[in-house]
């Protein structure tokens, strides 16, 4: 059920200013991404569907509030763009606050309440992770982004309340399958970046005596690169010259084999569309299995 409500409302247990039949909404949400709702309904709800009122609508995760933007009327329907709650942060303004050693949680409630009118939202985070941050001049949407970016999590937006957590989804045992609910699929595979041999280039031209640094994985057609690296290894803290080429040989040789475990494979891409069952949310775990294209995942 589509529900509306006047744009200063708060609760949304009520069938609110009216009730929406025979409407199309369709659900966007991304991970740490866009979350909104492109609604098209018949003119009967001219009078309520307004920029800046609020459309409740139902989701996996129960009843949302979103945000009425964009509105376009015709002759035979209306069409919104209507944005989650939680994109109300960007009118919150925090002037100058410094998060100074706290975890997430902490980082999240001292931003909240450093806005330039009080905000509406409430605040949580499980990650554990120390971190700082100066935030000048910034939106609370930007200042939670930033959060996101240095104390790492997943954005998770329940009409007011806004929490950052280190994992999301579940795993319902959700299969998607050729010939039982998958309906499209494409894969791509990108070779550009594959490397697996290394010629790896240090500190001031450095390079190790056996020039070359080899992967695990070996190709019929060689895949091979050269790459310079940075270095932060001064040489008056060690005692002699052979000890600081051998901390510039060891650094470098770390340093590459790295860099070859996560360039030896090709990068792959799945997109597909199905039919799913007991998918709840954003980060569920799912198994794809296509036996003529060679896809069997869990993602």
């Amino acid at each position: 059920m589509l529900k509306v409500f006047s744009s200063t409302d708060t609760i949304f247990d009520s069938n609110g200013d009216a009730v929406i039949n025979g409407a199309r909404a369709i659900v966007h949400k991304e991970d740490n991404g866009d979350y909104s709702v492109n609604l098209e309904c018949s003119l009967d709800y001219i009078d309520y569907v307004k920029s800046k009122n609020i459309l409740v609508a139902p989701t996996p995760t129960g009843y949302q509030g979103f945000r009425i933007e964009n509105v376009e009327a015709t002759r035979t329907k209306i069409k919104a763009l209507c944005k989650h709650l939680y994109y109300d942060s960007d009118n919150y303004l925090i002037a100058d606050s410094y998060v100074v050693d706290k975890n997430a949680n902490d980082a999240l409630d001292h931003l909240n309440n450093a806005t330039d009118t009080p905000s509406p939202f409430t605040t949580l985070s499980d990650i554990m992770t120390i971190n700082s941050y100066r935030c000048v001049r910034k939106s609370l949407n930007e200042a939670i982004t930033t959060v996101i970016e240095r104390w790492g999590g997943h954005l998770v937006r329940d009409n007011y309340n806004i929490q950052v957590r280190e994992n999301i989804g579940a795993d319902n045992g959700v299969t998607i399958q050729y010939k039982k609910n998958l309906k499209e699929i494409s894969v791509i595979y990108d070779w550009s970046n594959v490397c697996t041999k290394l010629l790896p280039v240090g500190k001031d031209g450095f390079l190790l005596d056996s020039l070359y640094v080899y992967s695990e994985i070996q190709y019929d057609l060689p895949y091979t690169k050269t790459v310079s690296f940075e270095q932060d290894i001064d040489a008056a803290d060690y005692p002699t010259e052979d000890a600081y080429k051998e901390a510039l040989r060891d650094d470098l040789m770390s340093q590459a084999l790295k860099y070859l475990e996560s360039s030896q494979y090709p990068s792959v891409t799945y997109t597909l569309s199905a039919n799913m069952d007991k998918i709840t949310d954003i980060g569920d775990t799912v198994v794809v299995y296509d036996e003529r294209l060679g896809v069997n995942i869990t993602t």
